[in-house]
């Protein structure tokens, strides 16, 4: 479970009605009873329910319909409603939307991404990367786990990925593998993935206690050819693959035999197209 803190949940919400809505105040509609419904308008994955549940709960809206995050349904799916007083539920909308359709789009193109790929290869993993939009990145990882893929990195301090950026420090690859060998140790266990840039360093890096190399930006045929280079040598080497890996190239690279598709494609995008009905409810109190 990923925890959205109180504050959190407040923060989103004092960002849209700091004060008051004086909307509904200047019309004398607050003590109204309402009721709010969510429903699909294509094809969803939803995501963030649980929180729109906390939003109900802190602004006394009682939750009569809830449907938990990486539920996939159909267009026209009624999936979240609350009620309560008009000005609770006018209050909380649009934070409520907005939360559900933004990590609701990223679930369902994470979903687009495992669906096409695994008609091609059924043993592909999609991992996103780390390159999320500021300050989303609970939400987004939340969301690209509803759709179905894995997390690639965390972040810095859970995962070992040496980069080009790292090895010039010492002096090139050639001298990668000695510093790896003296360290191994000092990562408990942990992965060790390599990034390279050109089919020889792959081949070049293959024997040098690594888990893990990440082809960046290869054309697929090259991961084809240097896929069966590497087995020959270290069959137990897992091959990753990055670069502007998409919805419309995803199949072409599921097919080269990778082992790990990397991508940011999903963060980027529509949100989901959610509908939206506030309604007064004249029997409910």
């Amino acid at each position: 479970m990923l925890y959205f803190t109180d504050k959190e949940i407040d923060d989103l919400l004092i960002e849209d009605v700091p004060y008051f809505d004086l909307t509904t105040s200047l019309l004398r509609l607050e003590n109204k009873p309402a009721r709010l419904q969510f429903f699909t308008r294509e094809p969803t994955v939803v995501c963030c329910t649980e929180e729109v549940m906390k939003i109900f709960h802190k602004s006394a809206i009682q939750t009569t319909l809830f449907t938990p995050s990486g539920e996939y349904l159909e267009q026209d799916v009624k999936f979240m409603e609350g009620e309560g007083l008009a000005r609770n539920i006018h209050s909380v909308v649009r934070a409520a939307e907005n939360l559900m359709g933004f990590a609701s789009g990223i679930a369902t193109r994470t979903r687009r991404l495992i669906e096409i790929s695994g008609r091609v290869n059924p043993n592909v993993m999609i991992a996103t990367t780390r390159k999320v939009i500021p300050y989303t990145k609970k939400i987004s990882i939340k969301a690209v786990k509803a759709g179905g893929a894995a997390i690639h990195r965390l972040g810095l301090s859970e995962s070992v990925l040496i980069f080009e950026n790292h090895y010039s420090f010492l002096g090139g690859l050639q001298n990668l593998e000695k510093r790896i060998k003296e360290q191994r140790t000092m990562v408990s266990g942990k992965m060790i993935t390599v990034e390279v840039k050109k089919p020889e360093d792959a081949l070049a890096i293959a024997l040098a206690g690594i888990d893990v190399i990440q082809l960046d930006k290869f054309a697929p045929q090259d991961i084809i050819n240097l896929k069966k280079a590497l087995q020959d040598l270290n069959p137990s080497l897992k091959l990753a693959v990055a670069g502007n890996i998409n919805i419309s190239n995803v199949a072409e690279y599921a097919a080269t035999g990778a082992d790990i598709l990397v991508t940011s494609w999903p963060y980027y995008g529509e949100p989901a197209d959610l509908g939206v009905t506030i309604a007064p409810v004249f029997d409910l109190y």
